[in-house]
């Protein structure tokens, strides 16, 4: 497919388009119109072009572009509303771009989903494989024998056999509770699922001494909107008491703005809202929400980079990257008093 092929699908120019899948330019048009330029170019298998991209070794010559396989390892669910995904994947899909490689990235991970039937395994056009977000390790079983090159990109630390690139969720939630804890607030709320960010949420609150209550943490939800909307409620009516919640990323804390709002509970005046990721959306809600920056496009190059070191025998051993993280302070938090509380 042609750049004027998918401008016309998309309906903008053939230079937006351009800007768009060959340029590394956050603003090369509207978040929502890249990804739609973004989803269209992948479901017509576009690639760049070989001669636009050529690879200059020492005879000149132009390189066909070769493949890298992305899969998310969580459920689809979490993936359908959440900007972090696209983001990140975007972000590969440039870097992998400017090195002549073409991203395919055609599945979502569901246990027993026909991606790892025989048929579609065998057809695949790479040995090299990136899984987007966090993943049961016992999915490499099923990966390895097809996929000798695999580097996930997640916040959480994993114990497995392949490359790691990570911004550390656990703790993302240790500071968020740390900041809470500054602001002095002594009732924090979680809302999220039972993993890494829910165990840095329990050893911060313990660290601090702060109250330690069961019905404080609702951390059975898948992570969207909508669940982080019904965690909300559910966490509201049984401890009507807390001042704050921490919430496992930005998508739940956005349902957590909405149910405040249908129970008239003022943010940040009655309780404080902090999420995770700092995805665009976040600075559109009323208030701005309080979050975690995650740089997302370091981790995205940083993951085609170590991959194609991998790919070129550049290393052996299996590696993990860490990239720092800051709170982003915005509208939905607030000091309180001991008095006030």
């Amino acid at each position: 497919m042609a750049l004027k092929d998918i401008a016309a699908e998309v309906g903008v120019s053939i230079s937006t388009v351009s800007r768009v899948l060959n340029t590394d330019n956050s603003s090369a048009a509207r978040p929502e119109l890249q990804r739609k330029i973004w989803e269209v170019a992948k479901q017509q298998g576009y690639s760049p072009n070989p001669t636009a991209r050529r690879l200059k070794d020492c005879n000149d010559t132009v390189m066909e572009p070769q493949y890298i396989n992305c899969i998310y390892g969580c459920i689809p669910q979490e993936t359908k509303d959440d900007p972090f995904y696209f983001e990140l994947l975007k972000s590969i899909e440039h870097e992998a771009f400017r090195r002549n490689y073409h991203v395919s990235c055609p599945y979502i991970h569901t246990f027993g989903d026909s991606f790892f039937a025989p048929p579609l395994i065998s057809n695949t056009r790479s040995d090299a494989l990136i899984i987007l977000g966090r993943f049961n390790p016992d999915l490499l079983k099923q990966l390895t024998p097809t996929y000798k090159k695999i580097i996930n990109v997640s916040l959480n630390s994993l114990n497995v056999n392949c490359d790691q690139i990570i911004c550390s969720g656990y703790k993302m939630l240790f500071s968020c509770v740390e900041y809470l804890h500054s602001l002095h607030h002594e009732k924090i709320g979680f809302i999220g699922d039972n993993e890494q960010r829910c165990e840095g949420y329990r050893d911060a609150i313990r660290t601090y001494h702060l109250a330690d209550e069961s019905r404080y943490i609702v951390n059975d939800i898948v992570l969207s909107m909508e669940d982080g909307y019904l965690g909300a409620l559910r966490l509201l009516e049984q401890a009507p008491e807390i001042t704050a919640i921490c919430c496992a990323n930005d998508i739940v804390a956005i349902g957590a703005l909405r149910a405040c709002s249908e129970k008239n509970i003022r943010v940040p005046e009655d309780i404080s809202i902090i999420g995770i990721n700092d995805i665009e959306n976040v600075q559109y809600t009323t208030p701005m929400l309080t979050t975690v920056h995650v740089p997302l496009k370091e981790m995205g190059q940083m993951a085609v980079t170590l991959l194609l070191d991998r790919i070129n025998g550049g290393h052996s051993s299996f590696i993990k990257v860490e990239y720092p993280f800051q709170i982003v302070k915005r509208g939905s938090c607030r000091e309180i008093s001991r008095r006030s509380e």
